[in-house]
């Protein structure tokens, strides 16, 4: 009976380290901002990716608006850093979802992974919702 117990706790316990929770970094850029723009321009090639991106924010794509949402995914790939090859990293990459009016920074967020980019998207693109919607109730 007890063997049964320790044998299914033991596969919870293997299958429950598989799902990858990073936290989702998110803060604008200037101390003084706490709000999203009225309008976006989206700098993003992939379709899908765009309109994903689009349907968070809650905003249709404004080619003439002055605040550009551009999409980094970033991979480390082959480290050569000898300490992280001797400790191994915790991460593999980011997704990181940036609104720049011009070149400075307006509004950042980001999630890293190890294993899933796809997933640290979705944790990127659910925490914009969330706060747009955090936003809508607060105005």
């Amino acid at each position: 009976m007890t063997f049964r117990y320790l044998l299914l706790l033991l596969i919870l316990f293997l299958f429950g380290g598989c799902k990858e929770e990073y936290p989702v970094y998110a803060s604008f850029c200037e101390q003084n901002t706490t709000a999203f723009p009225k309008c976006l321009h989206y700098a993003i090639m992939d379709k899908k990716e765009k309109h994903a991106i689009e349907k968070s924010f809650g905003l249709k794509d404004d080619a003439q608006c002055s605040y550009r949402v551009q999409l980094i995914k970033y991979y480390v790939g082959a480290c050569d850093n000898p300490v992280v090859k001797s400790v191994g990293s915790d991460f593999n990459g980011y997704i990181r979802i940036e609104i720049k009016k011009g070149f400075k920074c307006y509004y950042k967020i980001q999630s890293d992974y190890k294993n899933d980019a796809d997933a640290a998207f979705e944790r990127v693109l659910k925490k914009i919702e969330t706060e747009r919607r955090a936003q809508k109730i607060s105005n």
